[in-house]
């Protein structure tokens, strides 16, 4: 149906006055959600927020809130539209577009737009809010009255567009809401902290108010005693004026004594502290001296340290050290007894002591401060040493084993410890673990010939005497100047039949040491075995020039005296053998054995029968006696053809002299055990 121009106008002024009409009415009605003020005022009377000043506040919280406008102040800024703001918008919309399209091409429109704004000129301050949205309004129904079919295109096509963009808008206030709520949440979350501060604040006030109540009484009470203390004061002060006069009087009389008693003090102080200086120097100047080798001048200086400071232990323990080397051991032992008197835990006195206890042969209480010093020590090599050493003096040979195996723990590879083991392990006849002992120190030390010659003589204890002969020469190489590596040496060529080494191992032995009875003694037996008598006869009468009762020198004669048929000096020399050692049957035997040759057969069966006496076990003698007593008896029986026995006849055979005289084969001395050597140690 076509409306007319002029009832679409009406309608438009119409609707722009009732739009207007409502806007002056309202004035502050907008679009936007409202938020119940009412509740928010209910929290700010529950919270008393008013009567708080902000510089009261007293966490930071409430600092925030003082800061956030009101809520009602909040919501009426979000619904108070900015009219320039909007008046931009709309005209750069799409609407602003179609109102300025019709303008340019049609002629009645600016009438009518000029009528309309006519009749709004009158209007007052609150109605120019919203003159742009009714201007454009009654422009749009002038479009929509003058082109109708355009309108209806124009509206078809942009719907979507209007769909959208007040879903848009929709959104948009939806999200300002969702903002909204979330700022009240966080606003009660506040106001709810607040309450519990303004809780806590109020207890605290309460208390400090109770605090200071008590604290007036307090000083109330100091008021108190103040007076009665300047009262007691001014007694004080006059009591003290009256004993001040007194007491000048007394300090004046007993200041100069006691001027007197610090001076003396002083002095004493200052003559102690000196006396200890130089007792200090004393005992570094003693010690310098006894690192030169000057025992003497150091013993003075010690001693004068100790005239000085008779408490200085050093002192004593090195006065103890000196006497040691002079060997005056007695006072060496006072002396280390009066230093652990000063200081009994110091095991360097303890060790000492025990090692001049040692050369005292004070063998227990020599262990006894071995064994102080290793509890205080207990990782010390060289006392676990001493101790062994000590203990396998004593025979005591099984306590030696356990201290050298506790110093190896300390120390595996220890040569002194290694050499002593391997010396124990020899006295406990373990002659493989000694031997390998020996050869571990060799490796680390292979330049000392004490172990070389040690070597030598378990070797020889072993049977492997050209091992042996070896590491006596290994040692000779090192140390040929000592007598004891020539000495056994000897006595194992002699073992291998090598008698003419043997003799020249005994002769560099003799220019090294000719006063030992033995060393002549072994080189006579050597020589008897090259059968030269002569000269085994020299060595043997040169052993017992020595060595007047050398039983085995007189035993040696006799058998190289018997070799040259010396029959009555062989006698002479078994009588003294038998002087020195009337228990032992060789020297009868070999007494009868001459004095068989001598055709004196009833001494030689005398002689016989002693030495059955002292070997009643000898089959050999007492077969020899037998045979020697039935001839003797039966000189008058009648043998073979009734003839008498001839006296030649009892004599013995060479091929059963020699029988007796070798049964019995006669070793070197210290053969077997071999001469200790003598270290330079």
């Amino acid at each position: 149906m076509r409306i007319s121009k002029t009832a679409v106008l009406t309608l438009a002024a119409l609707s722009s006055q009732n739009l207007t009409a409502e806007a002056k009415a309202n004035p502050n009605i907008n679009s936007y959600p409202q938020i119940n003020a009412q509740e928010t005022s209910n929290f700010t009377d529950s919270t008393h927020i008013s009567s708080l000043p902000s510089n009261q506040l007293i966490s930071r919280p409430e600092i925030l809130l003082s800061k956030l406008p009101n809520t009602p102040k909040i919501v009426a800024a979000l619904s108070t539209p900015n009219i320039v703001q909007i008046r931009e918008v709309l005209n750069e919309s799409w609407l602003g577009k179609i109102v300025e399209f019709t303008a340019k091409n049609s002629s009645q429109l600016p009438q009518v737009t000029s009528q309309i704004t006519l009749q709004t000129n009158g209007e007052d301050e609150a109605s120019l809010n919203l003159n742009p949205t009714i201007t454009i309004l009654n422009t749009l129904l002038l479009v929509a009255t003058l082109f109708p079919p355009v309108t209806i295109s124009f509206f078809w096509l942009v719907r979507r567009l209007i769909i959208k963009e007040l879903i848009g808008e929709v959104n948009q206030r939806l999200k300002n809401i969702s903002e909204l709520e979330l700022n009240l949440n966080q606003s009660q979350t506040l106001v709810t902290e607040l309450e519990g501060h303004i809780v806590a604040a109020k207890k605290s006030i309460e208390f400090i108010s109770q605090e200071a109540k008590i604290s007036k009484s307090s000083v109330e009470q100091i008021e108190t005693l103040k007076s009665q203390f300047l009262m007691q004061l001014q007694m004080i002060i006059s009591e003290t004026q009256e004993a001040k006069h007194h007491a000048i009087q007394e300090i004046n009389s007993s200041v100069n004594s006691e001027i007197k008693s610090i001076e003396n003090t002083q002095k004493s102080k200052y003559f102690d502290k000196e006396t200890t200086t130089v007792a200090d120097d004393y005992l570094k100047q003693g010690e310098k001296l006894f690192s030169e080798g000057n025992y003497n001048q150091a013993l003075a200086i010690f001693e004068k340290a100790i005239s000085l400071n008779s408490d200085l232990s050093e002192a004593w323990f090195n006065r103890g050290n000196v006497f040691v080397k002079l060997q005056r051991y007695a006072e060496a032992l006072t002396s280390y007894d009066k230093a652990l008197s000063l200081d009994s835990d110091k095991f360097e006195y303890w060790f000492n002591r025990g090692n001049v206890l040692v050369r005292m042969q004070s063998y227990t209480q020599a262990l006894a401060s071995y064994d102080k010093a290793l509890s205080f020590q207990p990782d010390n090599v060289t006392i676990w040493l001493n101790k062994g050493i000590l203990l396998r003096k004593l025979q005591r040979y099984n306590e030696a084993l356990i201290a050298y195996e506790q110093a190896l723990l300390i120390q595996p590879k220890n040569v002194d410890v290694l050499h002593g083991l391997g010396a124990l392990l020899g006295k406990l006849q373990r002659y493989e673990e000694a031997l390998s002992a020996f050869d571990q120190v060799l490796q680390i030390q292979p330049n000392k010939y004490e172990l070389w010659y040690n070597r030598g003589n378990l070797l020889g204890k072993l049977q492997s005497f050209a091992e042996a002969i070896d590491s006596y020469n290994r040692a000779l190489e090192i140390q040929p100047e000592k007598y004891e590596i020539w000495y056994n040496k000897g006595a194992l060529l002699w073992q291998l039949e090598r008698y003419e080494e043997a003799v020249n191992s005994y002769d560099r032995a003799i220019k090294l040491m000719p006063d030992d009875d033995e060393v002549w003694h072994n080189r006579g037996m050597a020589l008897n075995a090259l059968e030269k008598y002569e000269e085994a006869v020299t060595s043997f009468e040169q052993a017992i020039k020595i060595n007047s009762q050398c039983y085995q020198a007189f035993m040696g004669k006799a058998e190289a005296l018997l070799k040259l048929e010396k029959y009555e000096e062989v006698i002479s020399c078994c009588n003294y053998a038998i002087s020195i050692k009337n228990n032992s049957s060789e020297p009868w035997e070999k007494k009868g054995i001459v004095l068989e040759k001598l055709k004196r057969y009833k001494e030689a069966l005398v002689c016989y029968e002693d030495a059955l006496a002292i070997n009643p076990d000898d089959s050999e003698f007492q077969r020899k006696c037998n045979i020697l007593m039935s001839e003797l008896q039966g000189e008058k029986v009648l043998i073979g053809k009734n003839k008498p026995l001839s006296q030649g006849n009892l004599g013995l055979s060479d091929r059963q002299d020699n029988k007796l005289s070798n049964r019995k084969k006669v070793y070197p001395l210290a053969l077997l055990n071999g001469k200790k050597v003598k270290t330079d140690n």
